[in-house]
């Protein structure tokens, strides 16, 4: 049975994800500000390093996680709704048994290395167990809910998606709240109302499965086919995952041996940005990457390395003209939005989007390759390259040169592995230079020209800063989306997006 690659289901899917999201970043980036103001720098660094730690330990689970992902969406592709409900089971006992090996690591190991190893301020050993905990037990419940979240994603259930993370959003910014006022150490209360977020979330997901989902009905059976199967899969993943995990967590403990809580905290800053802005990409990917699975479930290439191109376009289109205007004006907002900001965050923003702009060129090429299950070559060179940054970065900061340049060794990581991911792709038939005329060509055209308007287009004379920062970014992503619609997409994906506008948009502005 051919798989049909539904192109109205991708854009409906992805606009629910963007409404979502768009609430989602104002809500985080103010709960951010609020949690930096209230904990401190060094806290907050606390807090950055601890649970960075915690989430090292994603290179047991991670694997898993893919895989449970990848089997999801395959065999509902080839429609086998009895062997959906094998997977589910199969997958909860592995992620229950695993996390509580888990947690038992993080009480021995981790505690070792909190009070051994990492560089804390004087007399806060205490609140970074606490934190660690805390953060061990939000890993676990987050761990467990990873089938469920499985199911929704591989059904393209993303209306229901977006109201669960819109709800998770909104606690956080309760917790940033409850902190202002609690009586007792904010740090450690921050982290037990985190946990207490993770375990209502994760009711929400469990219940919204088995409401609308046989598949979900949970059996104390562990499926040794099924187990198998993964396991075949998950060996080569886990290889991939444990050295992205050993390069992102590696790297905050040589910047907290070299630089302390503040270069954490800075770089702690860093991320919460990055994933604002990320998460749009994010939005879109989670809407087709169970369409690339699915068409390779059924065998339809052509059609699969179609949507893989215009997935590398748009997502990096999407990431681009966010970034460009973001990194000109980035200390104009870091002083509004966190007043006092730590040192080099501007750097580690600015490097960290740069990084991830990147990244989603490889996003959509590593699906169709997860799609395949042939993924030992990449998994092996991708992991060598990571892990390679680790000493290179180390020899760097020792020899005094300025945390900032962590990011660059990363950035040319990161376009190595996309080079290997291009190669790897030949096993679902993409060739290099098609990639290069549908991708590569476009990509680099449009940001030339959207990287020129952003260093041209100045309204200094405009007194007002926020007025000026509003103007600016307006003209710029203005000038941006012109450049990507004319260079960076096809004229077929042009008519259709007039299309879109003159027969979907257009009379609801006219009705209006």
């Amino acid at each position: 049975m051919a798989f049909q690659a539904d192109g109205k289901k991708i854009a409906k899917n992805t606009i629910i994800l963007y409404a979502r999201q768009v609430l989602i970043m104002v809500i985080t980036l103010y709960t951010s500000r609020v949690v930096l103001q209230t904990l401190g720098a060094d806290d907050y660094g606390i807090y950055s390093v601890v649970g960075g730690f915690v989430t090292m330990f994603n290179v047991i689970s991670g694997a898993f996680t893919v895989a449970i992902s990848r089997f999801m969406a395959y065999v509902l592709g080839e429609g086998n709704e009895k062997k959906v409900g094998e997977l589910f089971s199969t997958a909860l006992m592995v992620q229950c048994c695993m996390g509580l090996f888990i947690v038992l690591l993080l009480a021995t190991v981790g505690v070792w290395y909190v009070t051994n190893i990492m560089v804390l301020p004087e007399g806060r050993t205490g609140a970074a167990l606490w934190v660690l905990a805390f953060s061990a037990v939000s890993f676990f419940i987050n761990l467990i809910s990873v089938p469920y979240n499985a199911l929704i994603v591989a059904h393209e259930h993303m209306k229901a998606y977006a109201y669960i993370a819109i709800f998770e959003a909104v606690m956080k910014l309760f917790v940033s709240f409850a902190i202002i006022i609690s009586p007792t150490d904010k740090l450690i209360t921050y982290s037990f109302l985190t946990v207490l977020t993770a375990v209502i979330v994760r009711f929400c997901y469990s219940i919204y499965c088995n409401k609308n989902f046989t598949g979900c009905r949970f059996s104390l059976r562990v499926h040794k086919d099924m187990l198998k199967e993964m396991m075949s899969f998950v060996g080569w993943a886990f290889l991939g995952n444990g050295a992205v995990v050993l390069r992102d967590q590696g790297t905050n403990m040589i910047l907290n041996l070299f630089g302390g809580t503040t270069v954490n905290a800075a770089r702690g800053i860093a991320q919460n940005v990055n994933n604002a802005v990320q998460s749009f990409v994010n939005n879109f990917m989670q809407a087709t990457q169970p369409e690339i699975t699915k068409l390779k479930a059924t065998d339809q290439l052509a059609e699969m390395r179609a949507l893989i191109f215009r997935s590398c376009r748009v997502s990096y289109f999407l990431m681009l003209i966010l970034s460009v205007p973001l990194i000109k004006n980035i200390d104009y907002v870091l002083a509004i939005w966190l007043g006092e900001v730590p040192v080099y965050t501007n750097l580690f923003v600015a490097f960290t989007l740069i990084d991830s702009l990147i990244a989603a060129l490889n996003n959509p090429l590593l699906y169709g390759v997860l799609a395949t299950g042939q993924i030992k070559v990449y998994e092996i060179v991708m992991s060598l390259m990571c892990v390679l940054s680790l000493p290179i970065n180390y020899w760097l900061l020792s020899l005094g040169i300025t945390p900032a340049y962590v990011y660059i060794v990363i950035i040319i990581i990161r376009i190595l592995i996309l080079l290997s991911l291009i190669w790897q792709s030949k096993t679902y038939g993409l060739k290099w230079r098609d990639f290069i005329s549908h991708v590569a060509i476009r990509v680099i055209l449009t940001t030339a020209i959207c990287v020129a308007a952003a260093v041209v287009v100045d309204f200094s004379f405009i007194s007002i800063g926020l007025l000026r920062f509003l103007v600016e970014t307006g003209v710029i992503v203005l000038l941006n989306g012109c450049a990507i619609f004319v260079i960076g997409f096809s004229g077929t994906e042009r008519n259709t997006i007039l299309s879109v506008i003159k027969t979907k948009i257009l009379p609801k502005i006219k009705r209006g």
